[in-house]
């Protein structure tokens, strides 16, 4: 009898623990000046072809339901090597994979990929393309001034184009301070008003001509003391308004460029919270990709899908062996 309960025992904990999971990779660019080089995605697509691979336009019709043996190829923002350096790579090896868009910056931006591009991805049959909020924005989380803002930025692409935002403004003058941010549709956040501005403009012209560090320590503490009053908190209703205007523009695009429903939104920066979820849920969102490490059910927790990147070719072997099974996945989850 106890002979016979150690076999039970046994066997439910091998069949426990070869629980299969669904590992979710992330890439951004296949380049040689950011992300993994060609040759490197080439070898990661080469190792993929023997598992099966799902576009994410496919898990509604699919019962929210991914067979065993199956692995997620996922790309945000949608980078121009997505078509030239990933996309052949995707064709020859007959692997699909998820676009997330920041349909702002297509046709506008070289660093993006264009229409006529993003067109034949999709007519392949193996890219889908989903949400990523249109302009992919951040806002100022609390007024803490983390630097400032200096002539060499201007051609730090994201960061001008964020401060463009926060500020509200064409052209950030240098000296503006660099507050902590956080994704604009994950927090209310705070505004930095025309009173505070025109103030900080004043400052900035008073100290033009002092040493940098001191002038950069009295405009610090000049913040702190006298002007953060001027930094005011968004409404509730202020940030609902944006969410629903940068998934609802992102849509738009999509809709009118592919002829297809986008439904399926990555976070931007991973950075998320429940009252963004409400949104999502209320504008008819079916799933939220995160950047939160681990694996997934073959019946994923469908608004919190986990990913995770890679760096090398050792570490997407290791990890896409720990991912694909469900026990070891999360015990990645908690170690990550």
């Amino acid at each position: 009898m106890l002979l016979i309960l150690i076999i039970v025992l046994i066997l439910g904990l091998l069949l426990f623990f070869n629980k299969k999971g669904v590992p979710c990779i992330m890439y951004h660019n296949v380049s040689y000046e950011k992300g993994i080089t060609p040759e490197e995605f080439e070898e990661q697509m080469m190792l993929l072809q023997k598992y099966k691979t799902f576009k994410l336009e496919e898990l509604d019709r699919m019962g929210n339901k991914f067979p065993e043996n199956t692995v997620l190829v996922t790309f945000d923002d949608g980078y121009a090597d997505n078509y030239t350096n990933a996309f052949p790579l995707l064709k020859k090896y007959n692997i699909k994979a998820t676009i997330f868009l920041n349909t702002a910056y297509i046709n506008n931006d070289p660093f993006y990929m264009n229409w006529d591009q993003i067109r034949e991805m999709y007519k392949s049959g193996l890219v889908d393309f989903q949400l990523h909020t249109h302009s992919h924005f951040t806002v100022v989380k609390r007024v803490e001034v983390q630097g400032f803002f200096e002539v060499g930025d201007k051609n730090k692409r994201e960061l001008n184009r964020e401060m463009k935002n926060i500020y509200r403004t064409n052209e950030v003058r240098e000296g503006y301070p660099v507050f902590k941010k956080r994704g604009e549709t994950a927090i209310r956040g705070y505004k930095v008003t025309d009173e505070f501005m025109n103030k900080y403009d004043e400052l900035l012209g008073k100290y033009r001509d002092m040493d940098r560090e001191k002038k950069e320590k009295i405009l610090k503490e000049e913040i702190e003391r006298n002007l953060k009053h001027f930094i005011v908190e968004y409404t509730e209703e202020e940030y609902n308004l944006r969410v629903e205007n940068e998934i609802i523009k992102n849509q738009n695009f999509i809709k009118k460029n592919l002829g297809k429903d986008s439904d399926y939104f990555a976070n931007p920066w991973g950075h998320k919270s429940k009252e963004l979820l409400l949104i999502l849920k209320k504008l008819g969102i079916k799933g939220m990709i995160t950047t939160k490490k681990g694996t997934n059910y073959l019946k994923p927790n469908i608004y919190k899908i986990r990913r995770y990147e890679t760096k090398s070719m050792k570490q997407f072997k290791k990890l896409l062996f720990i991912n694909n099974n469900y026990i070891l996945g999360k015990i990645y989850e908690l170690i990550s």
